[in-house]
C-alpha cells in the first residue's frame, strides 16, 4: 500500500460510499450499500461501528440534533442511530432507486436517482424542501456526487453511467439549478467518476472508480493532479479532521471473486490520506 493511505477500516463492503466527518463527534459516517450497513468509525478509539438498517441508504447528511437525514431506497428518510431506524419523509418516484444526496450551502439535502433499465435518461436530482421532494434536475442516468463551490454559486453532479460531471448556476436562497452544462468527461481509461468534494481553493476532488486514481480539476475543469489509491475500486472521497485537513476514501468489492479480491485485497476497505489542501464544512441540515 503506498505510504500515502492510511488503511482505516480493513473490511469488504460490497458498495463503500458516503463519507461524512461529523466533527463535533470526531468521526466518520459511511454506507455499505449493498449490505444496508451504517457505518461510524471513530477517530480517536480507530473503532468502526456497525448498524444494519431496514433498507439500502446510499448518501447521508448530518442534522443539527447529532441524528442523520439520508437519501434511502424508497426517497428522503430521517435516521434514528439509536434504533437503527428510517422514518420514511417523502417517496421519491423518479428512477429505480436513490444514489448519494448532500446538504447544500443553505442546509437543504439534495439527493439522486438512478435507472437500472433501457431508459438512459430516467434518474434525477431532487432537493427535499420541507416534506415534499422538489426536482432540481432532470434527465441524468446515475447521478453520483454532489458539491458546490465555496461561494454556493456552482453546483457540480456526477453522471456515473456517462462518465460525465455537469455544472449549474446555483442560486442558494431558492435552491434553483440552471444553465447545466458538461463540465468534464472522462475517458473509459481514466474510470468512473463517482463521489466528489470541494475544497476550500474551489478544486473539484473525484473518485475515479475502476482505476483507483483520484482527480482533483481546478474550478474551469483543467485536471492539475492526479493521485493513485490502493485499490482500483474507489467510490467516494470527503474532508474530514480538525481543520478538514484529511481526506476519507470508500470503496467496493461488489463483482469480485476470490481471485480478483485477492489482487485486489483492499477493495471496500476505508482510507484516508493529507491531500496537501483544506476541505469547506458541509452545512447541517436545517429540516432538524
Amino acid at each position: 500500500m503506498s505510504e500515502d493511505f492510511e488503511l482505516l477500516v480493513d473490511r469488504q463492503a460490497l458498495l463503500g460510499t458516503s463519507p461524512l466527518w461529523i466533527s463535533a463527534l470526531n468521526c466518520v459516517h459511511w454506507v455499505d450499500v449493498l449490505r444496508r450497513e451504517l457505518h461510524t468509525y471513530h477517530r480517536d478509539s480507530e473503532f468502526d461501528e456497525v448498524r444494519v438498517l431496514p433498507e439500502a441508504v446510499a448518501g447521508v447528511g448530518a442534522t443539527r440534533h447529532g441524528q442523520l437525514v439520508a437519501a434511502g431506497d424508497r426517497g428522503f428518510a430521517r435516521v434514528h442511530l439509536a434504533r437503527a431506524a428510517l422514518e420514511l419523509v417523502v417517496q421519491v418516484r423518479g428512477g429505480d432507486r436513490m444514489n448519494g444526496g448532500s446538504c447544500d450551502p443553505a442546509g437543504r439535502f439534495v439527493g439522486g436517482t438512478l435507472s437500472h433499465g433501457s431508459e438512459a435518461s430516467a434518474g434525477a436530482l431532487y432537493v427535499l424542501d420541507g416534506e415534499r421532494a422538489r426536482l432540481l434536475v432532470d434527465a441524468l442516468s446515475r447521478c453520483g456526487g454532489i458539491a458546490w463551490s465555496p461561494d454556493g454559486a456552482r453546483m457540480y453532479v456526477v453522471d456515473s453511467a456517462q462518465r460525465t460531471i455537469w455544472t449549474y448556476d446555483y442560486d442558494v436562497d431558492r435552491a434553483r439549478a440552471t444553465a447545466g452544462r458538461q463540465w468534464v468527461v472522462c475517458t473509459e481509461a481514466e474510470g468512473s467518476p463517482e463521489g466528489l468534494a470541494v475544497d476550500a481553493d474551489g478544486c473539484v476532488w473525484v473518485a475515479m472508480h475502476w482505476s483507483g486514481r483520484i482527480h482533483r480539476y481546478a474550478p474551469n475543469g483543467d485536471l492539475e493532479t492526479v493521485l493513485w489509491a490502493p485499490t482500483r475500486r474507489i467510490t467516494d472521497v470527503a474532508f474530514g479532521g480538525s481543520r478538514l485537513e484529511e481526506m476519507y476514501v470508500t470503496s467496493a468489492c461488489f463483482g469480485y471473486d476470490e481471485r480478483a479480491l485477492a489482487a485486489d485485497p483492499l477493495a471496500g476497505s476505508l482510507l484516508r490520506f493529507r491531500p496537501g489542501t483544506a476541505g469547506t464544512p458541509v452545512p447541517p441540515w436545517r429540516g432538524i
